[in-house]
């Protein structure tokens, strides 16, 4: 069986292979290898996403509890936000659900590119769209962070990218034949800035962008640009209405500097997370049991969001909890080399540890406690 030795061992290797969404190919052979050795009937390539699995064992009669494992690194400074710590507890904490039980199933679903960095971005709805989540009665899963916490608030999030077209010229010698991308490109930068204070407070609007592509020589009339932002929100419909308007900008930007436009989404929208109360109080009294004091889920819950996941959009599907495990010191800057190395840490290691108990008691009471995993859904269907 699976020892947290194993599953920490696994983790460091995932650590030091860092490899970028889309493309974690020995990241998911490692845990499908895992998996199968543990017993569980493996599907790769699941859903035709390449490094996407599903791996599942069937006890007996009984709901379908889910673990979630994420394994994607960040390009330039790798796993900054702790994904390898997420896949080996999500393998080690199935392990030993399924060793405990005598009914019910347990399923891992490989997800891929929750950082949006390749073409299967968002994987986790893409996946939902081509029916992963139908069979399954309850979502678990972990993120690490600097502090333990249950129920964290998540921004609504669509990355889009900005391509204007002009036409290359000679800037001495005949500048008035060329038409500038690169100024339609600033243009569309200095308006979206613009666009900032007149957004509403309590929606938690976030926009970021950067300048990906705006020429190769100051001589040569810039004849391709590109725009690479981030639009966020609390609220999904709001949310919406920002990109409608960042839209309209980048069309009266492309119209005041006779430039050509194409704009597209970077992967699907990210939603906001719903809660689970039941779920949240009952794994917050794990963790105590378990030696970890988290934070009031009543303080974190009506928190400022400060991220966005692909989660969200899972529980927006199906009862769901995700729970923020401490690996490194309250403060540290995520994204960061200083989080690449906390998830390499002695306190990852300990944090695994915990999380994975912790999750595997949350799946055991939903598959043993009838009456606990209806209270669950009866929440879910409340909250709508």
């Amino acid at each position: 069986m699976l020892s947290e030795e194993d599953a920490w061992s696994i983790a460091l290797k995932i650590h030091g292979l860092a490899e970028v969404g889309s493309r974690e190919y020995e990241s998911s052979k490692l845990l499908v290898e895992t998996l199968r050795t543990e017993g569980f009937s493996v599907t790769s390539e699941y859903m035709g996403i390449p490094t996407a699995f599903r791996a599942e064992k069937r006890l007996g009669e009984g709901p379908t509890v889910c673990f979630l494992a994420e394994y994607d690194a960040l390009p330039g400074v790798g796993h900054a936000c702790g994904h390898n710590v997420i896949a080996a507890a999500a393998i080690l904490a199935a392990v030993k659900a399924a060793a405990r039980l005598k009914a019910g199933r347990i399923v891992v679903i490989g997800t891929p590119d929750e950082e949006g960095s390749g073409e299967w971005s968002g994987s986790k709805i893409l996946l939902a769209e081509k029916g992963a989540f139908s069979d399954i009665d309850f979502v678990l899963m972990t993120h690490p962070g600097d502090g333990w916490s249950l129920g964290s608030p998540s921004l609504a999030v669509q990355d889009l990218e900005v391509t204007f077209s002009g036409v290359a010229a000679h800037e001495a010698a005949s500048p008035e034949k060329g038409v500038s991308a690169l100024d339609a490109a600033i243009l569309t930068y200095t308006a979206v800035n613009m666009l900032r204070q007149h957004v509403r407070r309590d929606a938690n609007v976030v926009i970021h962008g950067v300048i990906r592509e705006g020429g190769k020589a100051s001589n040569v009339t810039p004849d391709k640009a590109v725009l690479v932002y981030g639009l966020r929100s609390s609220d999904v419909d709001y949310l919406k209405q920002l990109i409608m308007r960042f839209r309209l900008i980048v069309q009266g930007c492309a119209l005041a500097t006779n430039a050509a436009y194409s704009i597209r989404n970077i992967g699907p929208m990210y939603s906001t997370t719903k809660f689970n109360y039941p779920l949240i109080e009952y794994a917050q009294n794990v963790l105590k049991e378990l030696g970890v004091v988290p934070k009031d889920y009543k303080e974190t819950t009506n928190s400022i969001p400060r991220g966005s996941t692909d989660f969200a959009n899972i529980s927006q599907l199906l009862p769901a909890l995700e729970i923020t495990c401490k690996i490194a010191p309250e403060g540290t800057p995520w994204h960061s080399e200083v989080s690449a190395r906390a998830a390499a840490s002695r306190e990852a290691k300990e944090a695994l540890q915990t999380v994975s108990e912790a999750l595997a008691r949350v799946a055991v009471r939903l598959v043993d406690d009838h009456d606990f995993a209806e209270k669950v859904k009866q929440d879910f269907r409340a909250h709508a």
